[in-house]
């Protein structure tokens, strides 16, 4: 009986034995997790990628874990990771919209059943895109040319980054522009009048902006004399005969011209030609009527159903990019929307004007009825498309403008700026 009483004592001691044993491995062993903030790489864009290592779990399951972070010292704000995690294994977490210039604090953590341990505060810094650096090589600054000269201009630019586009501008007027780095162009003056005329490079990296420019001068070409120019002069001609205005040979679409109301003559446009004109005030021009009446219609634009005037050989791609909008759809933020309803406003067309409304500046392309201002009150700037990817005039180039064969003034920070591509 004492053998059986000793014996059931002996299972009852050894079994309590186990049982203290267990809840000390479960309760009692083992030691908060270690962890380590590794170094961050923080980019231009405004994006960080946030490093963090689990060392060691401290023999217990680790139960949460990520980071701790803000804009000073004190943190503030939590990052959760949610896959699970063990010993030796990394983590991150992606910031993104941060401030350029600024600089952000961050920490690691982990948690287990023993308690909650921290790795050191680290920091950095994103840093600030540098505009490109642009620097043009021929002409030189004050450079003398003679009308009819066909002038070189090369530029080049540099940037930490990739240069997306590169551009020339003459008197504010975009004349040549090219994905790259570097810009070969060759300007004729044959059809430009004397005077001071600004050349201006742009290149873009795809968040900023810069540029070099310098004036030139465009100078008459000298009167040479011939042998019988030097015989004397000729009687006058009669009054009737006076009366009749020289002929002048001029490109497609200008015809006969009272050169003395209209004494300048455009730039050629392309396919679109070139007219007479005069300076009146505030930076407009009055175009001779003869080439308006030749070449600018009235059409009624699709959807909007407004008229506007623009040039006979435009008017299909403005009647088909408005077409697009009438029936065109996008999705915004993961509601559709009618394209039509990204209009706010519509400026523009057929203008004659200056650039800009200076007199001082080139020929607008509104003058020749090939272009057209969309949303121009919050569009005088660059939109970047991997920024705005909703921005409204970005969807409507995408989707309208674009397959409609127009350019868009983006590439020269004029975003409300469409124009038909000759």
């Amino acid at each position: 009986m004492k053998k059986m009483y000793y014996g059931r004592v002996a299972i009852i001691s050894l079994a309590a034995l186990f049982l203290t044993l267990f809840l000390y491995g479960s309760l009692y062993a083992g030691d908060k997790p270690v962890v380590s903030t590794v170094n961050a790489k923080s980019q231009e864009d405004g994006a960080a990628l946030i490093h963090g290592l689990i060392n060691d779990e401290g023999g217990k399951e680790v139960s949460k874990y990520g980071f701790q972070w803000g804009e000073s010292n004190e943190l503030g704000k939590d990052l959760i990771c949610t896959e699970a995690i063990a010993k030796d294994k990394s983590f991150s977490f992606q910031l993104k919209d941060l401030e350029p210039g600024h600089t952000y604090y961050y920490q690691a953590f982990a948690v287990n059943v023993k308690g909650s341990s921290y790795g050191e505060l680290k920091s950095f810094t994103v840093p600030v895109n540098e505009a490109p650096m642009v620097s043009i090589s021929v002409p030189g600054d004050k450079s003398r040319i003679i009308r009819g000269d066909k002038l070189s201009i090369k530029a080049a630019a540099k940037d930490d980054g990739k240069i997306e586009l590169i551009s020339l501008f003459i008197n504010e007027e975009l004349i040549h522009s090219l994905k790259g780095d570097a810009l070969n162009y060759v300007w004729d003056t044959a059809s430009l009048s004397p005077g001071e005329y600004q050349i201006k490079i742009t290149a873009q990296d795809g968040r900023q902006e810069g540029y070099e420019q310098l004036v030139v001068k465009l100078e008459a070409k000298p009167e040479t004399k011939t042998v019988a120019e030097l015989q004397p002069a000729p009687q006058p001609p009669s009054q009737q005969q006076a009366s009749k205005p020289a002929t002048q040979n001029v490109s497609r679409s200008v015809g006969t011209s009272n050169t003395y109301k209209y004494p300048k003559l455009s730039k050629v446009q392309g396919a679109f030609g070139q007219f007479y004109y005069r300076d009146i005030s505030g930076g407009r021009i009055e175009i001779d009527p003869k080439w308006v009446e030749a070449n600018i219609v009235t059409i009624t634009l699709p959807g909007l159903n407004q008229k506007v005037q623009v040039h006979k050989d435009a008017a299909d791609n403005f009647i088909q990019a408005f077409t697009y909008i009438k029936n065109g759809k996008a999705k915004i933020n993961g509601q559709e929307v009618p394209l039509l309803s990204l209009i706010k406003t519509m400026d523009g067309t057929w203008v004659s004007r200056h650039v800009n409304w200076s007199s001082s500046r080139g020929l607008s392309n509104h003058s020749w009825g090939i272009a057209i201002d969309i949303n121009a009150s919050d569009h005088f700037r660059y939109v970047n498309p991997s920024r705005e990817p909703y921005d409204p005039n970005f969807i409507l180039w995408e989707k309208a403008f674009k397959p409609a064969g127009f350019s868009w003034g983006n590439s020269y920070s004029d975003s409300m700026h469409f124009e038909i591509l000759d």
